[in-house]
């Protein structure tokens, strides 16, 4: 079975508002209100964690914030550093039909002696769990002593030095950044951050081809993750490409279904020996199921955009995948936005 390490570097507290409808700059009423610890990294513990995915989801926690532990789902998974502080809050206000407003907040800045602490706890577990992958997701947030973002050399030199594969799931100019590092073996962009690394609009799934096969030549990566929303998602490595599309059994809220999505490829993508044997401190890489991946990739997709939060709480009743080589002459539903400067 394989294993997976998470890290979330900036978890934060999700509050979701339901509501009956959504005014902008009006008085709004909320039917329910739901707060939990939550963060990328997490949800792809959690998803792996119903899927029966060994794994365990580094984070550091804000002390005035430790009392949600008592109340997050899947406690067993976590593996918390308490640090000094309180974390961020990402609200969303989520209307019956399916639309969702998102306000996020900014990540909180990390001290050095703590982010040095999260890199030694994250390596411990990688070697605990003998991980074959080690998924990085969310906000990259900035040390307090100095005004930069955490650095991740240390971290994914050492992950990839003992055989586990790093895979980045973030956005803006860390995407950028740590996708062109030459230390990370997969990224899970979405359209519209895969049109920023390339720096042009995306309008068909060839064009998105294209990028991404751009983006591993220019990088060295081995393998691009790209969700696309109702477009499905793409695997795409230096000499395949796969389609793949699940139908969701009901559209209630977005959030979440790329972390879900994640969870699925690196959870079902180990297959058979590698070609860097002899490099790893356990022994060879094994080569990746690329259509196992994507076809789990894409149901946990589906099974995530069918509830009202971002905790999958049960993978019963999944759609099955189509899987296929893509077509790279059919149009995107939705145009991409490509950011000339992109956000941190």
């Amino acid at each position: 079975m394989p294993a997976v390490v998470s890290l979330t570097p900036a978890p934060v507290i999700d509050r979701t508002y339901f509501v009956e409808s959504f005014d902008t700059g009006k008085v709004n009423r909320a039917t329910e209100i739901q707060e939990f610890l939550s963060g990328k990294g997490i949800n792809v513990s959690r998803t792996l964690r119903i899927a029966g995915v060994s794994t365990s989801a580094v984070l550091p926690v804000g002390r005035e914030d430790e009392h949600l532990l008592f109340r997050t789902p899947f406690p067993q998974v976590l593996r918390i550093l308490p640090v000094p502080g309180r974390m961020r809050v990402n609200t969303a206000i989520l209307e019956p039909e399916g639309r969702t407003t998102n306000v996020n907040q900014k990540a909180v800045p990390l001290h050095e002696r703590d982010w040095d602490a999260v890199v030694d706890m994250t390596l411990q577990e990688i070697r605990a769990l003998r991980a074959d992958w080690l998924v990085v997701s969310g906000s990259v947030p900035k040390l307090v002593e100095s005004g930069e973002k955490i650095d991740f050399t240390r971290l994914f030199s050492e992950a990839r030095r003992i055989g586990t594969r790093v895979a980045v799931d973030t956005s803006g100019s860390s995407l950028e950044t740590w996708a062109t590092s030459g230390l990370v073996d997969c990224i899970k962009p979405n359209a519209d951050e895969m049109a920023t690394l390339v720096k042009r609009h995306l309008n068909t799934v060839g064009d998105v081809l294209e990028a991404a096969r751009e983006v591993i030549e220019r990088a060295g990566l081995e393998v691009v993750l790209v969700s696309m929303g109702g477009d499905g998602a793409m695997v795409v490595t230096r000499d395949e490409a796969l389609w793949g599309y699940a139908k969701a059994p009901q559209v209630v809220n977005t959030t979440g279904a790329g972390d879900a999505s994640l969870a699925g490829f690196v959870g079902h993508s180990i297959q058979g020996p590698g070609q860097r044997g002899g490099q790893a401190d356990y022994g060879e890489l094994p080569a990746l199921a690329l259509k196992s991946g994507l076809s789990k990739a894409v149901i946990y997709g589906a099974m995530a955009v069918s509830v009202p939060t971002t905790i999958i709480d049960s993978l019963d009743g999944a759609p099955t995948a189509e899987i296929t080589v893509p077509d790279p002459d059919r149009p995107l539903s939705e145009p991409t936005k490509f950011f000339e400067t992109p956000s941190a």
